[in-house]
């Protein structure tokens, strides 16, 4: 089953906000995001899931680049927050009490260069660190 899925580099001083995920074989820090919901569109998706799982008002800047996972095309943008309220950790409606998401934090860009995502989001920039 395929889902498009949405997601965003929220960057501030040169610091680049992710998400921790915990499951029962391990954990990863990604960036914001998730799936398409029926109708949606990736940027209405990206500010929803923003919303949802970091409790942060955004709006979209720029389209970043495009790229394939392991359930289709996945889609990053430059977002940028609404207002000045701190990010925290927020709740994926989809799962329940199984929720995976444990952490928020802002991560130097220069620590996460070599992410898979951060990669692209630097090369999408043109940002060297």
């Amino acid at each position: 089953m395929t889902r498009p899925r949405a997601f965003a580099a929220i960057i501030k001083n040169n610091y680049i906000l992710m998400t921790k995920h915990v499951y029962p074989d391990g954990s990863f820090w990604t960036l914001p995001g998730g799936g398409l919901e029926a109708g949606e569109t990736f940027e209405d998706a990206v500010v929803r899931e923003v919303k949802e799982e970091v409790n942060l008002d955004v709006e979209v800047v720029d389209y970043l680049f495009t790229g394939q996972y392991s359930r289709g095309e996945e889609r990053c943008f430059l977002v940028r927050p609404l207002n000045d309220k701190e990010a925290s950790v927020g709740y994926d409606p989809e799962l329940g009490d199984r929720q995976t998401l444990k952490e928020v934090k802002w991560h130097s860009l220069k620590s996460m260069k070599n992410d898979l995502h951060v990669s692209k989001v630097l090369e999408a920039l043109k940002l060297v660190v």
